[in-house]
């Protein structure tokens, strides 16, 4: 399942792979594209299950089969393999053209099919707007990636929510309570699995969520209790 109504964004451009490290295990002809997808792979489940401080690098590549070493000779350091999963991530959330991106019914028809225990298996089934909105550990190249993701997603909904009887601004703030109304879903869902938002098939659920949904996107509904 992809959650495509966070429409994210930016295609950031990922590491260029590099040439095979010669040396590696006799038999095991590792292609480097392969050998660095299994990394980022590996990384992106264990950055969002166990967050960032909690994982070491040997822990990655040993689930992904591959020699610690090569996390360095493709992604200089930790910091930098934490970079490439999230610019992946902003790839994988990405997949939807402006136009849209904030219609109600499809931000939570994307929502919910995202808080289902069967979605994001490349995630180890957690959310991958919770790895966006993990504290990136100090370090200020990503953090500052973490912000620019974020504010494109706020950017993509504010750009399809803008017309003539909304300004910038209005757009702007719409298109941030939006996005806060989907994390702030998928936060409490991850912390409280059985909690209201448990039963992602209840009409009840999807109605009351489309609606606060509506009133946030659309204009016409200023000043309605």
């Amino acid at each position: 399942m992809r959650l495509g109504a966070c429409g994210i964004l930016v295609n950031m451009r990922l590491h260029e792979s590099s040439a095979p490290t010669p040396g590696e295990p006799a038999g095991r002809e590792r292609n480097a594209d392969a050998t660095r997808a299994d990394l980022l792979r590996a990384a992106k489940r264990r950055f969002t299950v166990y967050g960032y401080e909690r994982t070491t690098v040997r822990e990655i590549a040993a689930d992904a089969g591959a020699n610690v070493s090569l996390i360095n000779r493709y992604f200089g350091s930790k910091d930098g393999l934490l970079a490439a999963v999230l610019a992946e991530t902003a790839h994988v959330l990405d997949g939807r053209p402006a136009e849209g991106a904030a219609h109600p019914e499809t931000v939570i028809d994307d929502l919910l099919a995202g808080l289902h225990p069967d979605a994001w298996p490349e995630f180890g089934h957690q959310n991958p707007l919770l790895l966006l909105l993990r504290d990136p550990a100090g370090d200020a190249a990503t953090a500052d990636l973490r912000r620019r993701t974020l504010t494109a997603v706020v950017h993509r909904f504010a750009a399809d929510l803008d017309g003539d009887d909304m300004d910038d601004e209005e757009a702007r703030l719409r298109g941030a309570l939006l996005f806060a109304l989907m994390t702030g879903v998928a936060s409490l869902h991850s912390a409280m699995p059985d909690n209201v938002f448990g039963d992602t098939d209840s009409p009840l659920l999807r109605r009351l969520l489309t609606e606060a949904a509506a009133a946030i996107t659309d204009p016409h509904r200023r000043g309605q209790a």
